[in-house]
């Protein structure tokens, strides 16, 4: 996995920042389900539930950081001054004070009764009645035992062949297929009971249920969704399983399941917040679990989806994941480090840029240096050519084997290294328009008009190159077909803010869009054409 694949998040969400806890009381302070949904929008996977089923268990969604403050203090909204044993202000009152929360305790906020309203509204959208008081989400198809089990046979099995991207190390470290970092987990889980299986399956099931435009095939994927939160409750309890791969994998996974099913346009906002959720944990748990093997795999999906999130957003890249990057035992896993630092200083120009609301000379020059090395770099692949769209070779159209895996994952970087380019080039074209708007005959004339030739060429290459990736997809049966297609919606994604893109351009958009989720059933395909629409 090289990038996450997001289509429009607009919300802002920080990692918790503060001391870790104690590893050996972390089980026993973690009295929260790992829910990382947005607040605005609850969590899906209880909307068509029994108000019974939602409350057996706490709903906790993502919140950033919190006040550390005692409860009473938190409910007055009043400053707590944190002293041992009572904080002041309890101890005036002569009011029993229980202590302050942990650094986990201040990430995941209660959210259960705002849940339960939730399936009411749900259940009601859904059929028009007031919600059930018994049964469950599965009951459709649990009244056909055989037929269910080989549903979730078939969902598990079309994830692993259409959504299980595969890790690329540097060269000679691992085989040319790449590396399998969800299987070992998975298959470790099965015998644990932990949850990487059942959200395997939840988003097999969702998946199935957007190719096969099945309501009860959601209605199923939800209810599984629900399971895999109980299950990561009970480990986020005990400390030797809190901050294990199984945990972070399976919050990194719960935004893939939103990403697959796509209810609404706030499901990337959803995904978002899962994911801040895994990099909160992984920043708990600190570097030397992620410098190998399975955890280097999850590493490179949670860093992948955190700097696409920060590219399209301009929000700043977690300050543990910078770190990370210059982490020797770490960087020596990836093809080339250079890449994803290179991708890094371009998270931190652009999210200066909406800081401060404004470019000066100082960005615009990293802006033009990163253009500049962005042009330059060429990856240590053997199989890549620099100037040379890769290529697939016929037998990878037609495989499941790691081949397939390998082409799609150099898709990816042709894409990002355009890409890239194009979002340093904006703010070149932004911060030229200013000055020649403010000082007629500036000599930043030349460089605007250098900025938006060379911006429109690397546009009409990185139209050229989805609608061919888009015609090699097309034809596969192999695990690329998915992949592939979800790779295909981060170009267009950027092409449609470039500064030199048409009203042409955005019906192109339009149309690809279509394409996409039509050929590959990608549920955010249809949100983007619908999108451009409008827009246009």
């Amino acid at each position: 996995m090289l990038f996450g694949r997001t289509v429009s998040v607009k919300h802002k969400a920080s990692a918790g920042r503060g001391c870790p806890p104690d590893r050996s009381t972390l089980g026993r302070r973690c009295h929260v389900v790992m829910d990382c949904t947005s607040q605005g929008r609850l969590a899906s996977h209880t909307d068509t539930l029994p108000l019974d089923s939602a409350s057996c268990f706490p709903a906790m969604v993502y919140s950033g950081k919190g006040s550390k403050g005692c409860a009473p203090c938190r409910k007055r909204r009043t400053k707590c001054d944190l002293a041992v044993p009572s904080c002041s202000q309890c101890m005036r009152k002569g009011r029993p004070c229980h202590g302050y929360r942990t650094e986990i305790d201040r990430i995941f906020v209660h959210q259960t009764g705002i849940v339960k309203a939730k399936v009411r509204q749900s259940s009601r959208d859904l059929d028009g009645t007031d919600a059930p008081t018994d049964g469950s989400a599965m009951q459709l198809l649990a009244r056909q035992p055989s037929r269910l089990a080989a549903v979730e046979d078939e969902a598990i099995h079309h994830f692993f062949a259409h959504y299980n991207e595969k890790f690329f190390a540097a060269e000679g470290q691992q085989s040319h297929g790449g590396f399998d970092y969800i299987l070992p987990v998975y298959e470790k889980d099965l015998l644990s009971g932990g949850p990487v299986p059942e959200i395997v399956k939840a988003s097999g099931l969702a998946a199935l249920a957007n190719m096969k435009a099945s309501p009860e095939l959601l209605t199923a994927a939800k209810a599984t969704q629900v399971k895999v939160l109980r299950q990561l409750n009970d480990q986020l309890h005990d400390t030797r399983t809190a901050l294990s791969d199984s945990s972070i994998l399976t919050c990194i996974m719960l935004g893939i399941y939103e990403n697959i099913a796509c209810e609404s346009p706030h499901a990337t906002q959803a995904m978002t917040y899962h994911l801040n959720g895994a990099a909160t944990l992984a920043k708990l748990r600190g570097p030397k679990q992620f410098s190998y093997g399975v955890g280097s795999g999850i590493f490179a999906r949670m860093r992948g989806f955190l700097l696409a999130h920060s590219l399209q957003t301009r929000e700043p890249l977690p300050k543990f994941i910078r770190n990370y990057l210059e982490d020797d035992e770490i960087s020596q896993q990836d093809f080339d480090p250079e890449f994803y630092r290179l991708l890094a200083r371009l998270c931190e120009v652009r999210s200066q840029h909406k800081t401060n609301g404004f470019i000066d000379e100082d960005m615009v020059n990293e802006a033009q240096s990163l253009m500049d090395e962005f042009a330059e770099w060429q990856p240590n692949i053997s199989d890549w050519k620099a100037n040379e769209r890769p290529t697939p070779q016929p037998e990878s159209l037609q495989s499941q084997n790691g081949e397939a895996y390998r082409y799609v994952w150099l898709a990816t970087i042709w894409f990002f290294q355009r890409t890239a380019r194009i979002l340093a080039s904006d703010m070149i074209i932004e911060w030229a328009r200013e000055e020649v708007r403010g000082t007629p005959g500036s000599p930043a004339s030349g460089r605007l008009d250098e900025a938006m030739e060379a911006q429109a060429e690397l546009c009409e290459e990185v139209k050229d190159s989805t609608t061919y990736f888009l015609s090699v997809f097309k034809e596969a049966q192999s695990a690329m077909r998915t992949i592939g297609g979800y790779g295909l919606l981060w170009p267009l994604c950027v092409l449609s803010t470039a500064s030199t893109s048409t009203a042409e351009t955005m019906q192109w958009i339009e149309r690809h869009s279509e394409m996409i989720a039509d050929e590959f059933s990608v549920r955010q395909g249809k949100m983007m054409a619908e999108f451009m629409r409008n827009y246009t």
